[in-house]
């Protein structure tokens, strides 16, 4: 299969690349290792046999049923931030409807590094405490960013309820596609908390942001990827899924300190956290409940992404927890499904 992918991925970028004389792909390799998209690595080699040049990429093919605007969304996203002077990979080409695939893919560069959340693992205590600085101040920078640069309708993004009532709104919708699920009460919870979770400001948000999504170089410089889930919207619900994935997968210690870490950091008391931390829970939790009781492409995943959640259980059984702890509402499908499922 690789192989053959390969030969298509060779044929498509000649034919792009014209002027690339005598390309040739290699060192085509399977990196994945995610729910969303399926990652490849490889060398594109071309020029006179005496000066051979080499560009060292990676090929991002998208699943789902949204994955041309996933696609479309994340190249856009990433030359803005390229733009804006944020540490992101650079993008060079996105394919929608020419695909040898058939599906769409990105094409960008390849960063030589280590995923952050293995080192913060092994690292020394000293060490530890430096990534996570480091880790917050790439949050607290990306939230720091100029919102405006990003969006169309400022002024409708202005509104200090726009963030929350989008949430609202879009969570009623979610939920009319899936009654059967039960997360009704959980809006409603935050529905009666609507009042207290104005937005001061509008910020760039990457939504699915973690350890595993920064890339160490060996300078110690750090770069950040997997932007598919980028918007404008208030800060609290991108540092919520952050707090509750740090729960699911290194436990509260770990949660508590990236609190701690980026409050010092923006010189702000983050109020009303709770709130954004249940949102991050029931968009968890329901992601995992369609996905696997009507399939992963239905939350935009690879068919591969239910295996990985199967073998997670013990992560959103955290994040069920905390979800019961935060509002005392048992969401009794959840729990159904749970325990009727072979893990």
């Amino acid at each position: 299969m690789s192989n053959t992918m390969q030969k298509l991925l060779q044929d498509y970028y000649a034919q792009v690349f014209p002027t690339k004389s005598g390309l040739q792909v290699k060192e085509f390799a399977n990196i994945t290792d995610g729910w969303e998209s399926e990652i490849y690595s490889f060398v594109a080699e071309y020029g006179p046999a005496t000066g051979r040049l080499r560009e060292t990429l990676v090929l991002r093919l998208y699943s789902g049923e949204n994955a041309h605007t996933k696609a479309a969304h994340e190249f856009h996203t990433i030359s803005q931030l390229h733009r804006a002077g944020y540490p992101v990979p650079q993008v060079f080409l996105v394919e929608h409807e020419h695909s040898p695939f058939r599906r769409p893919f990105v094409i960008m560069e390849k960063i030589d590094g280590q995923v952050m959340w293995p080192l913060l693992s092994s690292s020394s205590p000293e060490k530890r405490r430096y990534l996570l600085t480091l880790f917050c101040t790439l949050f607290v920078q990306l939230h720091a960013l100029d919102w405006r640069l990003f969006v169309g309708d400022a002024d409708r993004c202005s509104d200090p309820y726009f963030s929350v009532d989008r949430w609202l709104d879009g969570a009623r919708r979610t939920l009319n596609t899936s009654p059967q699920i039960g997360f009704l009460p959980i809006v409603e919870w935050l529905q009666d908390r609507r009042d207290d979770l104005l937005c001061p400001r509008p910020s760039p948000v990457h939504q699915d942001y973690h350890p595993n999504n920064v890339l160490m170089r060996d300078d110690g410089s750090a770069v950040v990827i997997d932007w598919t889930g980028f918007d404008v919207s208030d800060a609290r619900f991108d540092l919520g899924w952050t707090l509750v994935l740090a729960h699911a997968y290194a436990g509260e210690y770990m949660c508590s300190n990236i609190l701690q870490e980026y409050e010092r950091l923006s010189e702000a008391v983050v109020k009303h956290i709770e709130c954004f931390e249940v949102c991050a829970c029931a968009r968890r939790l329901f992601d995992i409940a369609v996905s696997l009781s009507a399939g992963a492409e239905r939350r935009g995943m690879r068919r591969e992404a239910i295996t990985m959640i199967k073998q997670q259980r013990e992560a959103h059984q955290r994040v069920y927890d905390l979800l019961l702890e935060r509002t005392e509402i048992r969401i009794t499908a959840i729990e159904r499904l749970f325990a009727s499922l072979s893990w």
